[in-house]
């Protein structure tokens, strides 16, 4: 049986990729998972737990760790492997690329790095050390097709959030499981799942929230948590005893808070409005059609590097596929709790803003493609590992 090897830093790439493993079932598949890979029956090698960070100056903190973790994965291809498919995470997938592409191993780029807003300089290194891209943003072809050759080949297939979100509650159901009154509205809270981004914004998230309870009586704010970091979502909320909130995750985790298949989904499905960290959630709740504002805070010393390595003017992916500001992006000292709170409380007061939002949400969806990104992934990936080219 052929040995696939899986790399993955991040949840939304574990969303991404276990997608895949539900499909590879022929094959031996190790790697660096999540929790939604290894419950699709991934065999972990290291998790994404332990290499998972946002920003320069936090990665410091588990450099000993993501050493480790890398060893131990160039270990294992020296042992056999017939495919490495790398997921994004280009500061440490990048270098295992190298590594394969030394021992004669196929690979493959599922999702390219955001080389477009930064790092164009990797585009080298990627081009030189992967068999295959597999894109799955529209602008991203002109930025490799110079580079296609017999030896790189380029695919773009659409983008698979379009495939893997779905909802099952209604407004009615999730505010049943949450105990929540019916006249309640739903606001959501949504920090990130890294720790780092726990830290610093779910912190800022909840003192927004307690000014936004003193004008509106009649919210009440959900937080989706991942299931590594529950508990420490939980730690964070305790200390606001007197504010309207909920905690909900995934029914992989074993806390004892309601629980869904979906919970960031769900929650966006069911709320009027969201505060959401930069990441694949701010495309996520654009699909959906969930209004809400950016937020984003690093250390000061990492937000100085990034900017002057960033190339475009938005952080936020809808903003960027939009061409435009769609969506409010509040960043370092803009996002602090008066401004978090007033910014929300434009949006609960004006139902214009927010259908304005909603309507260039659906222009945002219609640039990225149409479903079926994941079969065609695994095609492309089959294909490859059928008959060694595609």
């Amino acid at each position: 049986m052929k040995k696939v090897f899986i790399s993955v830093g991040e949840i939304s790439g574990d969303n991404y990729a276990s997608e895949l493993v539900k499909r590879l079932k022929n094959y031996s598949l190790i790697g660096i998972a999540g929790p939604k890979m290894r419950a699709a029956g991934l065999t972990p090698v290291a998790n994404i737990e332990d290499i998972s960070v946002v920003g320069l100056t936090e990665a410091l903190s588990k450099y000993s760790k993501i050493k480790q973790v890398f060893k131990k994965s160039v270990e294992i291809l020296k042992e056999g492997v017939d495919l490495l498919i790398v997921v994004d995470f280009p500061g440490f997938n990048i270098k295992l690329l190298k590594e394969a592409k030394k021992l004669g191993i196929k690979t493959v780029y599922f999702i390219s790095p955001q080389v477009w807003a930064w790092g164009k300089g990797r585009v080298k290194d990627i081009v030189e050390n992967t068999d295959v891209m597999i894109s799955i943003l529209p602008f991203e072809e002109e930025i490799y097709k110079p580079y296609v050759s017999d030896k790189f080949k380029f695919f773009y297939v659409g983008h698979p959030l379009l495939d893997i979100i779905k909802t099952y509650e209604t407004e009615e159901s999730f505010k049943e499981k949450l105990s929540v009154p019916k006249h309640k509205k739903i606001v959501g809270l949504l920090a990130g799942s890294r720790e780092s981004e726990v830290n610093v914004l779910l912190p800022i998230m909840l003192e927004s929230a307690k000014l936004i309870s003193r004008t509106f009586e009649n919210i009440h704010f959900v937080i989706p948590a991942t299931v590594n970091m529950v508990e420490k979502v939980l730690e964070k909320v305790s200390k606001y005893k007197d504010l309207p909130v909920s905690v909900v995750t995934s029914n992989l985790s074993d806390a004892n808070v309601p629980k869904f298949e979906n919970p960031s989904y769900e929650v966006m499905k069911n709320s009027v409005f969201s505060i959401i960290a930069s990441g694949t959630a701010t495309l996520e709740a654009s699909i959906i059609s969930n209004p809400f504002i950016l937020v984003y805070k690093v250390s000061p010393l990492t937000f100085f590097i990034g900017k002057r390595l960033v190339s475009i003017p938005y952080l936020g992916l809808p903003n960027i596929i939009a061409g435009k500001e769609v969506v409010p992006e509040l960043l370092q000292e803009e996002c602090n709790p008066l401004n978090i709170a007033n910014k929300t409380l434009e949006f609960l007061t004006d139902e214009n803003l927010r259908e304005n939002q909603i309507k260039e949400f659906e222009s945002i969806k219609a640039k990225l493609g149409e479903k079926g990104a994941i079969e065609r992934t695994y095609n492309i990936i089959n294909r490859l590992l059928e008959t060694g080219q595609v």
